[in-house]
């Protein structure tokens, strides 16, 4: 088989059209997930952020230190669904990606 031929023309710009559309939708996927990468990291740290405010301003509310420890717990739990989100993402990029490689040389759809 000959592996410098490449797609019909229609095939690349229809390509290129998918595109347009597609990565913007991509990247904001990857933005979403980033963000609850970030809110997680910041819910995991709530207690810390609860002895650095205890240390700075003197006063001192067990019921926060509590409420810090809940929203520990719920970043855990959070962390592993984005864990699994990363990964699913990470697997559909790649394919996406491969997919398009694939169109692009006008091997096989």
């Amino acid at each position: 088989m000959n592996e410098n031929r490449s797609a019909n023309p229609a095939a690349g710009a229809l390509l290129s059209l998918l595109g347009i559309f597609a990565i913007p939708l991509a990247l904001a996927l990857w933005a979403v997930m980033s963000a609850l990468a970030a809110a997680n990291i910041a819910l995991i740290a709530a207690p810390a952020a609860v002895l650095l405010d205890w240390a700075l301003s003197g006063e001192r509310y067990p019921a926060t230190l509590f409420a810090s420890l809940a929203a520990t717990g719920l970043g855990m739990l959070a962390a592993l669904g984005t864990v699994a989100a990363f990964k699913a993402g990470i697997r559909w990029t790649a394919g996406a990606l491969a997919w398009s490689g694939r169109i692009r040389k006008g091997r096989a759809l």
